[in-house]
């Protein structure tokens, strides 16, 4: 087909558009997009929740960072350096964030304040969106595309625990109950069978609930039963695209009961 004239345009969004106005009156359009790939979704993730908090930094589904915190008298003086030390190992800003995200409760009282106050803070200062992450949920998504229910466990003290009862058919939990607290006796009478029962209030309460559970409740393994903030960045990755966020000046954690 002989092409008698090519018209370039640019357009307002830029867009280079060629049309090739050929003998017969049919035009075709080529299109060069000169527009750069979305930047990945950049979130900071703080779990202090638990005597084993840690810290991630997370691009889309790639962790690029992830520190452990693992001393809670420690969360006052190490946050922030965590924070610094974090960004600086993976080459980024501050002001890269697209936003931050915070294991909400229930948990240690004192952890969960530094917690959310660091992000909050955060939040607040570099007008980034907050996204609270249920602590229980983040516990419970560490078991994606789980064939059984997952419970999770956490110690409330004073021969409490505080459960949560979740499928995991996909990579985020769906709440079936919780979150509660409940007598650590009350327990094994909610749970269904089969069931995967994980949490750290496994560890602080091993002698009842061995004695208490029947065979077919599996017990998850031992190094998955804490938090981990990139399980926590990922749950906020969806969050975030939900528009599930809080006002920084709003937030309080999820205690379920008073301080002890």
């Amino acid at each position: 087909m002989e092409r008698q004239s090519v018209l370039k345009v640019k357009t307002d969004i830029g867009r280079s558009v060629a049309a090739e106005i050929c003998r017969d009156g049919f035009t075709a359009y080529r299109m060069r997009l000169h527009s750069s790939p979305p930047k990945p979704v950049l979130i900071l993730a703080l779990d202090t929740a638990t005597e084993n908090g840690s810290l991630a930094l997370v691009a889309d589904d790639q962790v690029l960072m992830e520190y452990s915190l693992e001393s809670p008298n420690a969360y006052l003086t190490c946050l922030m350096p965590g924070v610094a030390a974090i960004l600086k190992a993976a080459g980024r800003d501050v002001a890269d964030l697209a936003a931050v995200a915070v294991s909400a409760g229930p948990g240690n009282f004192t952890g969960l304040r530094i917690g959310l106050a660091t992000a909050k803070t955060l939040a607040w200062s570099l007008k980034r969106p907050l996204v609270p992450v249920p602590t229980l949920e983040a516990l419970a998504a560490q078991f994606p595309f789980h064939p059984h229910p997952v419970g999770v466990v956490m110690d409330a003290k004073r021969g409490e625990v505080f459960w949560g009862l979740f499928r995991c058919p996909e990579d985020w939990p769906e709440v079936l109950e919780g979150p509660l607290r409940l007598p650590v006796r009350e327990l094994p009478a909610r749970l269904p069978r089969p069931l995967l029962l994980t949490g750290p209030g496994l560890d602080a309460h091993r002698e009842v609930l061995t004695r208490l559970l029947p065979p077919e409740i599996t017990w998850a393994p031992p190094e998955r039963r804490w938090p981990r903030a990139s399980i926590l960045a990922r749950l906020a990755r969806r969050r975030l695209a939900l528009d599930l966020t809080a006002n920084p000046a709003q937030l309080v954690p999820t205690y379920l009961r008073p301080a002890l």
